[in-house]
């Protein structure tokens, strides 16, 4: 099932050291320790039960779908079915457009669906990007399916799961950063102070979130290869496992990262 590790994540810049350079240490280091805690323990939360959500499964099942579809699909319908045909050379827009339509074929929480859509959408254009010629993401000789051939190995696959993770983090994290430094902030000149150093400072909450995704990487390669190595893709059960498994280690990592030093 893939190797658990055990430790904490090296991470080049502590969460609320960077929340800090947002400019909430120049009100009060309780501040810039509330709204870090804070904004932490709401994301955990929206991690609580998220695997159990059907456009959750159906994004990231459509990204396991790219990842075997020299497998031929289960005779049964499955998340990991997305009907897509890699031969005719689609392009990073048309995958897109797919999986908007594969997880609107799953409804469930529209929140969690727009969340999951775009980490999809990241996810398949950053592998495309750093696999295609050149690395032309619009380019139409691309070779679809050889790009996504080699996203069908353990290796391949966790990167492209660690990206799903990773935008999934990051844009929760910069949704509950806002709003928790706009409720406590005492004027609106200073939220406007914060909103212009957050967007000047988002690659740092990107950078920091892709580092907390890495603890998914050693579960999915394991998790991918029992799999493949056994000829099949996965089904929805082990799909929502493999969340439960992610999310939770995820989460875990967060309330690390929140609890008090």
């Amino acid at each position: 099932m893939g190797h658990e590790r055990v430790g904490a994540l090296p991470k080049s810049q502590e969460w609320r050291q960077l929340v800090g350079q947002l400019g909430l240490s120049a009100h009060s280091s309780e501040l810039v320790q509330s709204v870090a805690a804070n904004t932490l323990e709401q994301v955990r939360g929206r991690f609580a039960r998220i695997q159990d959500d059907p456009g959750v499964q159906a994004a990231f099942g459509f990204l396991v779908g790219l990842a075997t579809s020299d497998i031929p699909p289960q005779v049964e319908p499955a998340k990991a079915n997305p009907p897509v045909e890699l031969n005719k050379k689609p392009s990073v827009l048309r995958l897109v457009s797919e999986l908007d339509a594969w997880i609107r074929q799953h409804p469930g929480s529209p929140e969690y669906a727009e969340l999951a859509q775009r980490a999809g959408a990241d996810a398949i254009a950053a592998w495309t990007k750093s696999k295609a010629r050149q690395g032309d993401l619009f380019n139409p000789e691309t070779d679809t399916e050889a790009v996504w051939r080699s996203a069908g190995t353990g290796a391949g696959f966790c990167e492209v799961s660690r990206v799903f993770f990773g935008k999934f983090v990051e844009r929760y994290l910069k949704f509950f950063l806002e709003r928790e430094a706009s409720a406590e902030l005492p004027t609106l000149q200073a939220r406007q102070e914060f909103s212009r150093r957050l967007a000047h400072q988002m690659d740092d909450v990107s950078h920091h979130a892709f580092e907390t995704a890495k603890i998914t990487q050693s579960f999915a390669a394991g998790w991918f290869n029992k799999r493949v190595g056994e000829g099949r893709r996965p089904n929805d059960e082990e799909i929502q496992g493999f969340l439960s498994y992610a999310f939770g280690k995820v989460r875990e990592e967060l309330r690390r990262e929140g609890a008090p030093t």
